[in-house]
C-alpha cells in the first residue's frame, strides 16, 4: 500500500505540474482564459457524448447524462479553484527550505521574543511569510541596537544548507526575507547595512566571538 501511495503521488504530481504549466504558460493564469477553456472542454465533452451515443440515447438516459455532466462541471470547477488557491498559497510562502527543528525545544527566553513574535517566527519555520514583522532585540555589546550577526547565525542554522554560500539573486531574496520579516530593536532593516554586515560576518566565522554566537544560537534552537 505504501509503495502504491508513493507511486500514485508521483503520478499526480506530474499531472498537476503539467496542468499548472498549461494554465500558466498557455492561458497565462488569466481567470477569464481558464473559464473559457473549461467551457470549451465542457462543450467538447457534450459533443463527443452525442457523437458516440447519438441524441436519442442521450434523451432516453437524460438523468444519467445530467449526472455525468454535473460531475464533470464539478471536477472542472474544482480544478479551476484549486489552481487559483495554489497561487494564493504560494504567495504566503517564502522560497527557502527549513532544516528540521523541533518547536518544543526552542528556547524563546533566549531568543527574547514576545508571544506575538514567537507565533510569527514559527510561521517562518513552517516555510510561511510573517504577517507582522518580528522585533529582534538581542543586542550588540553596546546594547544600542540589535545584532545583525546573531540574526545571520540564526538563519545559518535554520535554513537547510545554511546561508554562507548565498550570492546573487539568492542573497537578494534572503535579504528581502529579513527586511520583510524583522525589525531590529523596533527599527526597519536596511539593505545596504545587511550587505556590509553579511560580508563581515562571513569573514569572521573562525573568530572566537563568532563561535560563541553560534553556540548561543544552537542553545536558542534547542540543538544543544
Amino acid at each position: 500500500m505504501e509503495k502504491f501511495i508513493l507511486n500514485a503521488g508521483k503520478v499526480l504530481a506530474r499531472i498537476r505540474s503539467s496542468i499548472n504549466y498549461f494554465l500558466e504558460d498557455k492561458l497565462q493564469g488569466n481567470p477569464s482564459h481558464i473559464f473559457y477553456f473549461l467551457m470549451a472542454l465542457f462543450i467538447l465533452y457534450i459533443l463527443l457524448i452525442s457523437a458516440v451515443f447519438g441524441f436519442t440515447v442521450l434523451i432516453e438516459n437524460a438523468l444519467a447524462f445530467m449526472v455525468m455532466v454535473l460531475l464533470l462541471a464539478i471536477i472542472l470547477l474544482w480544478l479551476a479553484i484549486r489552481h487559483e488557491s495554489d497561487k494564493h498559497l504560494q504567495k504566503d510562502r517564502h522560497p527557502f527550505n527549513i532544516a528540521p527543528i523541533k518547536n518544543s525545544k526552542i528556547r524563546y527566553d533566549l531568543l527574547d521574543l514576545d508571544e506575538d513574535s514567537q507565533k510569527e517566527f514559527n510561521k517562518l519555520l513552517q516555510g510561511r511569510n510573517v504577517q507582522t514583522p518580528i522585533n529582534f532585540t538581542i543586542g550588540n555589546k553596546s546594547g544600542e541596537s540589535a545584532n545583525h550577526r546573531i540574526l545571520f547565525v540564526l538563519f545559518d542554522e535554520v535554513l537547510a544548507g545554511g546561508i554562507q554560500e548565498f550570492s546573487g539573486d539568492r542573497k537578494k531574496l534572503f535579504f528581502q526575507l529579513l527586511i520583510n520579516s524583522f525589525l531590529m530593536n523596533g527599527e526597519s532593516l536596511k539593505g545596504n547595512t545587511l550587505k556590509s554586515s553579511f560580508s563581515s560576518w562571513k569573514n569572521d566565522q573562525e573568530k572566537i566571538n563568532s563561535k560563541n554566537q553560534r553556540e548561543l544560537v544552537k542553545r536558542m534552537l534547542g540543538k544543544q
